[in-house]
């Protein structure tokens, strides 16, 4: 499969590609599949390893979704796949089972 060229998140094609997503599909993906309508404010490569997909920039690799949804996803990718959870209950303590605090 041919590697696709990087596009910087500053470029023109980027900005072209990025609005082409958002106006197709303008909800969150990752939120829409709970039942739950949140507009999309970014867009993700689903794919992002190493590799010849690193720089996949196919509309088929590409989803729309909200921040707080990309982030967690970001994050959970940059911890080996694991999701993070961020915030704490009403009492609190963090949410994240893993937290030194629920330890």
């Amino acid at each position: 499969m041919k590697k696709l060229r990087h596009l910087p998140l500053n470029s023109a094609a980027w900005a072209r590609l990025r609005a082409q997503v958002l106006a197709e599909e303008p909800l969150c993906r990752h939120c829409a599949a709970l039942g739950l309508v949140e507009p999309a404010t970014d867009v993700d490569h689903i794919v992002n390893g190493e590799g010849d997909y690193s720089d996949d920039n196919r509309r088929e690799n590409l989803q729309p979704l909200c921040h707080p949804c990309h982030s967690q996803k970001t994050r959970a990718e940059m911890n080996g796949g694991e999701l993070v959870q961020v915030g704490c209950d009403t009492s609190g303590r963090p949410i994240d089972p893993n937290h030194h605090w629920n330890r």
